[in-house]
Formats: C-alpha cells, structure tokens, sequence
C-alpha cells in the first residue's frame, strides 16, 4: 500500500525561528521565515574537558576499556595497582590491583574487565579479571612475557598483541585469545609492534594502528578472530597514542610523532582522514576508552603523569567541560579564615597571615565576581571560625586567636553588608566548626571545645539551641547546604573522608568523598554540592574538585593552586563557586569554577547558488 511520504515525498518545515529542544534533529531541512533561509543543524566533533583523574600517570594499561559513560583506567606509572571508574562526567576509586604495573594491556567493560602483562622491575605474563569492585589473579598469558602491548574485545574473548621485552629491547607479533579462562595463540602481527600501539573493537573485528616498529609507524592492521591484515595508513606516524570505537569506525587520538600532538584522525574500516577536532593538549602515554566513532575518551600521560580526561563527541551541541579559571587577588593574604556567599557576591573575613602567625585579623572583603574590595571590620581578631550565610546576611561561628583572652571564645557576629555587629553567643567555646544554612536559619556542627566534638546547634538570628549530634566528632570540615539539609563533610577524623548528611534534626551517613581531606571548601545545597581544595594528611595540599549528587562523588576540574585553609563560598551551586588565598599563604589568588555547560550550535544556512 502506498504512503503520503512515498507518493509527496516529506515537507519542509516552515518555521519562523531555528528548530530546538525535542523538534531538533540533525540533518533535517526546514525553512526560517524570518531569516528567509533554508537551514539544518549540522553535528561537529569536538573534544571538551572531562573530571580529572586521582591519580595524574601514564603508561596505564592500553586498550579497550568501556564506554564513556563507563570507562575503567587501569595501573600506570609511576607504578601504581589504582584503579579508577568514570560516569561519564568523574571519576572514583576502584579496587587495587594485586601487581601493580604499568605498560600493560586491558581489555573488556568496567564491570567485567581484564589486565594484562607489563612491567614493574621486568616484564610480566600476570593477568588479573575486574568484576566492578575487586581484581583477582587468573591463569597467564601463554606467550612471551611483554610490556607495552595493548588489547581489545571482552571478558570471554578478548585479545592482546604485540609489545616488547628489554635487555636488549625486541618487538614482538605475538596474538594471544582469551575465552575467560584460558590462553591460546592467536595469529601474528604481519608488523611487530609496541610502544603504545592503539587497539580497539572484537576479538572478530579487531584493530591495531601506530606504535614502533622499532621505528614510529603509520601502519594499520584488522584482525578477523585467525589473521591479522594490513589495511590502510594513518595519515601521521605516531607512538604512545590513544584510539577508541571499532573496526570500522575508529579514532586515533594524541600519541607522540614526537614531539606529542593534539591530533585526532578518523577510520572508516579502509582509510584515514584527519579530524577538526583535537585535544586541548598535546598528549602522549595517555589511555582510553569508547565504542563508537562519535565518541572517546581520553585521559592521563605526558611524564611524570597528569590527571587530564578529555571527552570526544559528535553532536550539534557545543560541550564546554567544567574549569578553574583565575579571578582577582584577594587584597590581604590570609589563610583559616571565614567564607561565604556566591561566586558574583563572595565574603571573606578574617584569618591569620600564616603557619607561623598565632595572631587573628579581623579584616573583611567581598568581591563581585571580578574583584575584591574592602568591607566592615569584625568586631575581634579571629582565624578558625566557620560562616554562614550570603554577602550581606552571614554568620560567624566560634574562632580562635592567641592574643586573645580567652583564647576560643563563643562570641558570634553578623554582617549586614557593611558592618558587623554581635549575634547570640554559642552554647560552646568551639573554634574549627562547619556550618550551613543563613542568618537567621543556620546549623553549625562539630570542631573543637577543646576536644573534637559532634555536638550541632541551630541558629534563628539570634540564639543557639541544641539539635542532633554527627555521628563522629570532628574538626577542620566542610559544610554547606541549609538549617534542614546541610552536609558534614570530611574534617579531622579517622577516616577523614566520610560525609554526614543533615535533616534539620539527626544526621545519617552519607557517601564518601574521593579522599581523606582536612580543611576543605564546600558549597551548594546537599544533593548538589561541590568540594574542592584541602589537604590530604599527613601534609599534601590538594587541587582536587568533587561534585556530589546526593548519593556519591565524582572528580570535576583540578584547581590551579593545591591550597588548603583557605576561603570559600557556601551559598554557590554545584556549577558555581570561588576559592581564594589560603595555604601556601604567598598566594593571593582567586580561581572561580564553572560547571559543564552545553549549548545548541547555531543551524547552518544552505546555498544552492
């Protein structure tokens, strides 16, 4: 039976502005009345800034890996057994391996993973199976033990190939197949390859391209379950290179030529073409992952090892990855000071002007997204307090200061934009407290009187009472939130990474951070807050950004500057914030963080002229 579409053919759509949202699709014609033009949304690659890895290294395990919305990065160098899991925006801890190495080769899904060979102190033939949270140790590879070879295919057929022994070096064809038990010989390299050759695809319709040969190649082999043939070259030799998709659509991305390139080229199961898109960074050793052509995933490389996760599409949307970028310095450096407000209306208040300096200061700023100015004095000199509150409403909590008498004290101020002026004493003498929530409706919780304590009170504006105690005492935290959903998270404790969640009258347990942390920043509301900086004990400043959806953490964008003690806003979102001087104390910088943000790109007018 004929159709209206097979006998009229589809109309054009006659629309008075471009199509968007649902209506939307590439490639569809339609015409813009009030341009009085023909257009369509064409879709572009691109390539935008993913969360940073925990861990910056290289030379982690090569091959397939998962998909971008689940990726695995698997040992590297330096030699290391971490694991880490991506969503497709951040990345968290996964189990440790039982050999740590690096230079080896994966395999699989996230949750159904494989390594194999490797060095660490010679080369290696240990294969380990990943399940999602834990590596056990399985039968070896059957053929010579390698490093720098790399694989492809899943769990229960899987491959590894080439690679190199050293003393002297010498570069190997060996395919070896696996059925999720057992080793056998697969067919050879026609070319013996190592160095970072790139692998993608099935055990039935696999692929290989650039390595060494010893010398830098640009060639390009398929592998069909029994025989690996030749195929055509990359456009660019290079070593160390990433690639992702299948046997016929693939990517090729970074590597080094040398020196390391930004480049991306695009295989469609014959030739190579060289893509639009390139990575933001040249960048060689560095891993991936991916299942499609429209997609990849790069991350880590370069010695001595970044933490750098860049993300492939092909979409007709403009992707721009989370990031730290520099704001104005801070007119007096000080560090374990008070912060609160937003990104365009922040409030610091405050601190002392070092490790080594006892003494409190009371000088006030604020700043309006661009820079700061000088505002009201406090009313005494104190370093170790908490705030609450917005720019022109907030809260101080508790402090300390050595040239004071007593030298912690229960008296809390407020701030009117201008000046400040006394609140309600707190029930304790606390200094290193977390607090969230406003002026007139804040909770503060734990710090030190004079011993960690977990005791939590509320504030109405003008008087404290008692509500609901964490669960463990701690001091040096992070808070943010509101007086009826706030987070506890982190702090001098043992474990340091544990986060407790608020209800406006008992806390419960929520999920953890990345890592242990002390002295870090937070801001947001509970189910959408964002934890940067710190310190790692016993004594590693961090740059180290987490975004929490109300259950877990994932990595976002690295600070610019590992600082602990320092400032930072309460009252942003989880796509807005500011950090500013801190530990170093030489710093007076401010950085400001925007979250991903994605943007239709304009549709394309077409010419028949």
């Amino acid at each position: 039976m004929s159709t209206y579409e097979s006998l009229k053919g589809l109309k054009v759509k006659y629309l008075s502005a471009d199509t968007s949202g649902d209506r939307l699709q590439e490639g569809e014609i339609f015409y813009n009345s009030s341009d009085f033009k023909l257009k369509s949304h064409i879709a572009v690659a691109a390539w935008s800034s993913g969360g940073a890895l925990g861990t910056g290294r290289y030379a982690l395990a090569q091959g397939t890996g998962g998909t971008v919305d689940a990726a695995i990065a698997v040992f590297g160098r330096a030699t290391t057994g971490k694991t880490e899991e991506y969503n497709g925006s951040g990345w968290v801890s996964g189990g440790t391996g039982n050999t740590a190495r690096y230079g080896g080769a994966k395999f699989g899904t996230q949750t159904a993973a494989v390594a194999a060979g490797g060095k660490n102190g010679g080369v290696k033939d240990n294969v380990e199976e990943y399940n999602g949270s834990a590596w056990t140790e399985v039968n070896d590879y059957s053929g010579t033990d390698r490093g720098y070879l790399a694989g492809f295919g899943t769990l229960t057929a899987g491959v590894i190939c080439g690679g190199s022994t050293a003393s002297p070096d010498t570069w190997y064809n060996e395919t070896e197949e696996y059925d999720g038990t057992n080793w056998t010989n697969g067919g050879n390299l026609n070319t013996a390859r190592s160095n970072g050759h790139a692998t993608t695809g099935l055990l039935t319709a696999g692929l290989t391209f650039g390595g060494t040969t010893p010398s830098i190649t640009t060639k390009t082999e398929e592998y069909n379950g029994t025989a690996w043939t030749e195929s055509g070259n990359m456009n660019t030799a290079r070593s160390n290179l990433a690639g992702s998709g299948t046997q016929t659509a693939a990517l090729a991305y970074g590597g080094l030529t040398p020196p390391a390139t930004t480049a991306t080229e695009e295989y469609n199961g014959s030739t190579w073409a060289t893509s639009t898109a390139t990575l933001s960074t040249g960048i060689g050793r560095n891993s991936s992952a991916g299942s499609a052509a429209s997609t990849g995933l790069s991350f880590g490389g370069n010695p001595p090892g970044i933490s750098t996760t860049e993300e492939y599409n092909v979409s007709t949307s403009t992707i721009t990855g989370a990031a730290w970028a520099s704001g104005g310095n801070v007119n007096t450096k000080t560090l374990s000071g008070g912060g609160s407000g937003t990104l365009t209306a922040g409030l610091k208040a405050g601190g002392r002007q070092g490790d080594a300096s006892p003494q409190g200061g009371n000088e006030t700023e604020e700043y309006n997204g661009t820079s700061w100015t000088n505002g009201g004095d406090l009313g005494r000199d104190r370093f170790d307090f908490s705030m609450a509150g917005p720019q022109t409403a907030a809260v101080t909590v508790g402090g300390y200061d050595i040239g004071s008498s007593p030298n912690t004290f229960v008296d809390c101020e407020e701030y009117d934009g201008s000046s400040w002026t006394a609140g309600g004493n707190y029930p304790a003498v606390v200094f290193a407290t977390g607090a969230a929530g406003t002026q007139t409706a804040a909770v503060a919780f734990g710090g030190y009187s004079p011993s960690l304590t977990a005791n939590s009170f509320l504030y109405n504006g003008s008087s404290w009472t008692s509500t609901g105690s964490m669960n463990t005492g701690r001091g040096y935290l992070g808070g943010c939130g509101s007086q009826t959903s706030a987070l506890a998270i982190c702090g001098k404790v043992s474990p340091s990474f544990k986060v407790e969640e608020f209800n406006g009258s008992t806390w419960s347990e929520g999920g953890n951070y990345l890592n242990d942390n002390i002295n870090s920043c937070a801001s947001g509301i509970s189910t959408a807050a964002i934890v940067f900086g710190g310190n790692t004990p016993p004594d590693t400043k961090e740059v180290r950004t987490g975004i929490y959806n109300g259950t877990s953490f994932v990595s976002s964008a690295n600070m610019a500057v590992a600082r602990d003690s320092h400032y930072g806003s309460s009252q942003g979102t989880s796509a807005s914030a500011w950090s500013a001087a801190g530990n170093p104390v030489s710093s007076a910088a401010t950085e400001e963080f925007t979250g991903e943000t994605t943007a239709v790109n304009a549709a394309k007018s077409i010419d028949f002229d």
